[in-house]
């Protein structure tokens, strides 16, 4: 009996037991169907982390303005009364030499409207190099320059999301947008930045709804938006007395953050050190700010990432096992109910590695099949899971190819005992056998 022959026997008795092959083959189309659905899960979480970071930038470091609480909140109020402010930036800016940009913004509370109706959108103060930092680009106008910062111009470049919400589909540039009634003339519009279906990183948040002042003007005319936490029965002097000393001296003005540009991913890890340092001293060892470094989020990312490939590939594998070993009991089942068939073979001329080949073709047959309906489970699964979950996958063809490989490999493993077991059939036993 040739190789196609044998193949069309295996189809044949796969056909003549449907509800059996079906059930044998499930455990296989689990396994495989699980190991791409998951993998495509990984892919697109990876690939969405990836665009994440560049949109925070590779070889930037964010330094955020951290709310604090309790004991350490009395303490702040001692040592570092203002958080981040003006002066880190200014600092940090004279002595790391090494920094290709320090640019600091300040996230602000505003009441915005175009006409009367009021729009939620965040204003963030900032200087002209937050278009680079932030790696954003411009649709149409400009951003900010040094000229609207030194002569406290009243201007605003919008996000895209800021710029549907106050201006639907007109063109914004030179028209008014009121923010605390006060009258700020468009002069710009950025590009709308993807964020993903799911942010990936808690750090991350949609720059498509705010709108950009000059830092000097959020500073005179607007709130910050993330004050430390202090207790409730001192709050209003100490805005009083951070009003009024933050007016005697500009250096006290409080930041949301400070972003520092550098030449190259790998400087991050020494600068951060050294910034830390730095700030550690100036706020006097209080921890009311935070330092984040996208290139350190991103191999947090990937090893977690590949921890979580490590156990679905793990309970995909107890999957095809679990087929595996159903296979071998179907097939040791066909051995049994096949014995006179192996002898009346046996007697005409088939030799013991005939029936070894007949017995795992046919083993193999079940588990490609089982394998090519698992990859079409798998890739529909992994469609069906981004249409209802909203989660961005990618279907990976070195997964379907591992997973289908794998299948086949069980039925070897799996069909081998059984094979050998009708080979070393007597042939006299087996035409008697009834």
């Amino acid at each position: 009996m040739g190789i196609l022959d044998a193949i069309q026997t295996g189809l044949t008795e796969l056909l003549s037991h449907k509800m059996r092959s079906m059930l044998t083959m499930l455990g296989v189309i689990f396994g495989v169907a699980a190991v791409i659905a998951m993998v495509s899960i990984g892919e697109g979480a990876k690939q969405e982390a990836l665009d994440q970071i560049k949109q925070m930038g590779i070889d930037v470091i964010h330094i955020r303005r951290a709310s604090i609480t309790g004991e350490l909140a009395n303490r702040a109020e001692e040592r570092s009364p203002f958080g981040l402010k003006a002066s880190d930036a200014r600092i940090i800016d004279e002595v790391c030499t090494f920094a290709q940009m320090v640019v600091p913004t300040r996230e602000v509370f505003a009441d915005v409207k175009v006409g009367e109706k009021p729009v939620s959108v965040k204003i963030v103060g900032t200087t002209s190099g937050y278009l680079s930092v932030s790696k954003s680009e411009l649709q149409s106008g400009r951003f900010l320059r040094d000229k609207d910062i030194h002569d406290h111009l009243s201007v605003c470049v919008l996000g895209a999301a800021a710029k549907r919400e106050l201006f639907g589909f007109d063109d914004p540039i030179g028209k008014m947008v009121k923010a605390n009634n006060r009258l700020f003339r468009v002069v710009g519009l950025i590009k709308p930045k993807e964020i993903g279906s799911a942010k990936a990183f808690s750090t991350m948040r949609d720059l498509n709804s705010d709108i950009y002042i000059p830092i000097n003007v959020s500073e005179t005319d607007f709130k910050i938006a993330s004050q430390q936490a202090v207790p409730s029965d001192v709050i209003m002097l100490q805005r009083i007395a951070q009003k009024l000393m933050s007016k005697q001296s500009p250096e006290n003005s409080s930041l949301s953050e400070v972003i520092v540009q550098l030449d190259s991913e790998e400087a991050t890890g020494p600068a951060a050190s050294i910034i830390r340092s730095i700030l550690n001293r100036t706020h006097r060892g209080i921890r009311d700010y935070e330092i984040i470094i996208p290139a350190e989020l991103l191999k947090q990312s990937q090893a977690t990432q590949r921890i979580f490939n490590i156990v679905m590939a793990a309970i995909a594998g107890i999957s095809l096992l679990v087929g595996g070993i159903g296979i071998m009991n179907i097939m040791l089942a066909t051995v049994t109910q096949r014995t006179r068939e192996i002898g009346v073979r046996r007697c005409i001329g088939a030799t013991r590695w005939d029936i070894v080949r007949q017995f795992m073709l046919e083993a193999l047959v079940i588990t490609c099949m089982g394998g090519l309906i698992g990859i079409v489970a798998g890739v529909g699964g992994a469609k069906l899971i981004s249409d209802f979950a909203g989660w961005r996958t990618m279907v990976s063809m070195q997964a379907i190819i591992v997973s289908f490989g794998v299948s086949a490999l069980v039925g070897v493993v799996f069909g081998m005992y059984p094979a050998v077991r009708a080979a070393m059939v007597d042939p006299i036993e087996a035409l008697r056998y009834a």
